[in-house]
């Protein structure tokens, strides 16, 4: 029987979780905000200094307007799971809110960056700013949000492929709330585990986003659950007794 000691839990959060709490998807959805702006006008490298104050006015609307969302049973789920095991339970977000951290989470690796710091380019270092806004007319136009854009490299993204070559069938992976659409989690996750990884791919999505990228039937994944978040982090969930029974046996 194997050490339940040596098995870990790698958590992989999207878009979906904190839309569970209200906060806007940037994909998703009649109300996803790219379908309300262009990339290339409010989130790209190559246009950001010529788009400088829209850029600031996008992004501190976003800031702003976390205060007046609240984590949800998911992000504290996540938490408590992060509390009770410790380093066996790693977390990457692509989302650039504060929820996982508000909920209690000890340990949150932001893949795409934070909405809560800001970059002085001229000076090289992240300043926090909290959920207030910028005023980028007072400030030399050398202050870009900490979120990656569209056309830059994204520092994470090292870490992030070391770890999903270092996944074997003692590694159990969760993605919840992920579009697959930038990164695919549970593709790279299979294929740095040579297939040997447990993966659990959480969306309430009719239509599986494998079946666009892979070909129908094809799955990079154990088990598809199609419900939210919330519900499959929920006590008594098959996804939670999943967890636990892989952390405890």
């Amino acid at each position: 029987m194997t050490n339940p000691t040596n098995r870990r839990l790698i958590i992989f959060t999207g878009a979906g979780i904190s839309a569970e709490s209200g906060v806007p998807t940037f994909r998703t959805g009649p109300d996803g905000l790219w379908h309300n702006h262009r990339i290339e006008d409010v989130c790209h490298i190559d246009t950001f200094e010529q788009n400088y104050e829209l850029v600031h006015q996008f992004y501190n609307d976003r800031r702003t307007s976390l205060q007046g969302v609240e984590p949800n049973e998911a992000h504290q789920a996540i938490a408590e799971l992060q509390r009770q095991h410790g380093d066996r339970v790693t977390l990457m977000t692509t989302n650039v809110d504060d929820l996982h951290e508000r909920a209690g989470s000890p340990d949150v690796v932001h893949i795409h960056g934070n909405l809560l710091e800001l970059v002085n380019l001229a000076e090289d270092r992240i300043e926090p700013i909290g959920y207030e806004e910028f005023d980028h007319a007072d400030h030399p136009p050398h202050f870009k949000p900490n979120v990656v854009f569209f056309g830059e490299a994204a520092p994470v993204y090292r870490n992030l492929f070391t770890l999903m070559n270092s996944l074997t069938r003692h590694d159990l992976v969760l993605v919840v709330g992920s579009s697959e659409s930038v990164l695919q989690f549970c593709l790279e996750a299979y294929h740095g585990s040579q297939g040997e990884a447990v993966i659990l791919y959480v969306d309430p999505t009719d239509t599986c986003p494998y079946d666009r990228i892979l070909g129908p039937g094809l799955k990079p994944y154990t088990q598809h659950f199609r419900m939210g978040a919330v519900d499959a982090l929920s006590e008594g969930s098959p996804v939670r007794e999943w967890i636990e029974e892989w952390l405890q046996t």
